[in-house]
């Protein structure tokens, strides 16, 4: 196996299917450590508030990242007061504290499934078909860096 390929393999073989902006992503639930509604965001100096800023996770200061900058695509429309809002709060490794929180628009659901080979330096790794939409599958491990690297240079 060469440098840029990895195996992401799901424990348990589920995967966490979830929507933003219209599209369909999923990641291994051994992930994800909640699903957090109603999350405040509070903005942090330096930080355009678009882009991200923290959030009381449990008493800790949690870095909340804006689904544009992980993903690609148009930044995500803005949380009005009183609209519902969701998190995932994601680790890199099981039994692991949380790295940041991704908002996201739903849950769709749990799929069997696991992430197959990977290849190359992006965070969709694979496409596939279910229930007539495409699902974009994500390297936790990928979504994790490229955060934590919005995060230092956001802090910089």
């Amino acid at each position: 196996m060469s440098a840029s390929e990895s195996t992401v393999a799901a424990r348990g073989g589920r995967l966490i299917t979830f929507e933003i902006s219209g599209t369909i992503y999923a990641l291994p639930i051994s992930e994800v450590l909640e699903v957090v509604e109603h999350a405040e965001v509070t903005c942090v100096p330096t930080v355009v508030r678009e882009n991200g800023g923290v959030m009381n996770w449990h008493g800790d200061a949690l870095p909340v990242v804006a689904p544009h900058l992980l993903l690609g695509g148009d930044p995500m429309r803005s949380h009005k007061p009183g609209e519902e809002q969701l998190f995932l709060v994601l680790t890199d490794q099981p039994d692991e504290a949380a790295c940041f929180g991704l908002p996201i628009d739903g849950v769709v659901g749990l799929v069997d499934g696991e992430l197959g080979l990977t290849r190359g330096p992006e965070v969709v790794v694979e496409r596939r078909p279910l229930d007539g939409r495409v699902v974009n599958l994500i390297d936790p491990r990928r979504l994790v860096a490229r955060a934590a690297e919005v995060i230092e240079r956001a802090a910089a």
